[in-house]
């Protein structure tokens, strides 16, 4: 069941925050969403900012993609899915390079990925539910 919920977090493509950790200061927002290549670039040096991109696979959806800076040693990364779900992240720095590379290659009109395999910094993420319910992605 997670690889399907994994293919629709990766379909263009919030943090793994625990109970117990206090809540990050909200950094501020940036003036306007990044095109995918400077997202991606972004994403690779922790950068606050965001991008928003249609959805390949549930027509009519866009994905909401931010950065929100660091915490505690880790890059914090939010994407929406459908049905009211979001994907957070807190990315190592290897976490980070690996998803700035598939934004990379998505920004070259190359889709990664598949369902026989997650890529490593997913392990770095966690899928919540619009009730809150948190399921680890990269198990």
């Amino acid at each position: 069941m997670k690889l399907p919920i994994l293919f629709l977090a990766l379909g263009c493509s919030t943090a793994a925050w625990s109970a117990e950790t206090p809540p990050a200061e909200a950094a501020p927002a940036p003036a306007a969403p990044l095109e995918l290549a400077a997202f991606a670039e972004a994403v690779a040096v922790c950068q606050p900012s965001n991008h928003a991109g249609p959805h390949p696979f549930v027509k009519g959806y866009t994905i909401e993609h931010a950065v929100t800076g660091e915490t505690e040693g880790s890059c914090r990364y939010t994407q929406s899915m459908p049905g009211d779900m979001m994907m957070e992240c807190a990315l190592s720095s290897a976490g980070r390079e690996g998803l700035a590379q598939e934004f990379r290659l998505q920004a070259q009109g190359q889709m990664s990925g598949g369902t026989s395999s997650q890529p490593e910094w997913t392990r770095e993420c966690e899928i919540v539910d619009k009730n809150g319910k948190r399921t680890p992605l990269g198990e």
